[in-house]
């Protein structure tokens, strides 16, 4: 009997999302009798920034109105792939100063330098945050910023600051110079680096026959974390919960989970996202009783509100413990407001 609760509440788990591998008794997601803790559920590889700079405040200025859509359309040029496009933004003799300090000069070479980057790099999209915009003449502007390059199979993201010389040419802001230097670690925000699981956040659940596994995902205060929480039934009888923090590592400098069960164990992971709809976590954790436990967790989103996941590789005390295969969590949809209808005012006469 044991041993089937353990391996329900394993699969329970596992229908979670991310699985981290936490030490835990049965009620835990994931090793049999050591449980690789549910880790949220899995956020679904969000496509990588946007085309075009994120919203900011309203711009009286007109120039430098003009001159943030100039910045979007860069962006929006280099994600759809439009090399023409972009390089029609440039001056004739612009310069692009990589952070390594090597220049390209000139339409035609940048020209050359994005279409290689490009194919070799298919997907990738560029996302530009303006920071400053300062006008050291009346038709020459300094834009300062940063930006965010994630690859197309978004397994990486790199983070720089740019600094963009801005000319008026015949009626028309030009890109004169665009300058990379590499971003301090503590100029991005925790949010941004968790950004691409922001679709996540909502509430989950899974029902396979007798089990239920419900999840609740939101951000922490500053958006610096993503706390689940989550709480497993089987054959109708509370038999786990636990609460996960997700948050950035920046000693691993990998996104990190760190998890917690109600009989005590404890467990944390790194997720790695290998494709525009998968993600892989390495769990690995400590059961309440101190045997170590550990898993990899394959998480592919079928849509944006659907996430298959698998559980393999999994060591339970030092034993390898069955996979665990294509278990379906799902989104729950949001509940209706509901409508006060009003209601007819008292008469105090007797009904008839």
């Amino acid at each position: 009997m044991r041993t089937r609760m353990t391996w329900l509440a394993a699969l329970a788990l596992t229908c979670a999302g991310m699985v981290m591998a936490s030490g835990d008794s049965p009620p835990q997601a994931q090793p049999t009798d050591a449980k690789a803790e549910p880790a949220a559920t899995p956020a679904p590889a969000t496509a990588p920034a946007s085309a075009s700079a994120p919203a900011a405040a309203p711009v009286s200025n007109p120039k430098e109105a003009a001159i943030r859509e100039q910045v979007q359309a860069f962006a929006k040029a280099f994600n759809v792939h439009d090399v023409e496009a972009l390089t029609e933004l440039l001056t004739a003799d612009a310069v692009v100063v990589e952070p390594s300090g090597s220049e390209t000069r000139g339409q035609s070479d940048i020209g050359m330098m994005y279409a290689e980057e490009l194919e070799n790099v298919p997907g990738v999209k560029l996302e530009c945050t303006i920071e400053s915009i300062r006008f050291l003449t009346a038709d020459v502007a300094r834009v300062e910023g940063m930006s965010r390059l994630s690859s197309g199979t978004g397994d990486a993201n790199e983070f720089t600051r740019f600094s963009v010389l801005t000319i008026l040419q015949e009626g028309k802001w030009r890109l004169a110079e665009i300058r990379e230097y590499a971003a301090p670690g503590g100029d991005i925000t925790p949010y941004e680096r968790l950004k691409e699981l922001e679709w996540m956040v909502g509430d989950w659940v899974d029902e396979s026959g007798d089990n239920k596994v419900s999840s609740s995902i939101r951000w922490a205060d500053n958006k610096s974390f993503l706390i689940r929480t989550y709480s497993i039934e089987i054959q109708g009888e509370k038999a786990s919960s636990g609460t996960m923090f997700i948050g950035w590592d920046p000693q691993t400098t990998q996104i990190k989970s760190w998890v917690f069960s109600s009989e005590g164990g404890h467990g944390e992971g790194l997720w790695t996202r290998t494709a525009e709809n998968q993600w892989i976590v390495k769990a690995q954790g400590t059961r309440h009783d101190g045997q170590p436990n550990s898993a990899t967790q394959i998480h592919t989103i079928l849509n944006k509100d659907v996430v298959k996941s698998s559980s393999i590789d999994r060591i339970i005390g030092g034993q390898l413990a069955p996979d665990i295969a294509d278990v379906v969590m799902v989104r729950k949809p949001a509940l209706p407001h509901a409508r006060l209808e009003p209601q007819p005012a008292a008469t105090g006469k007797p009904e008839k």
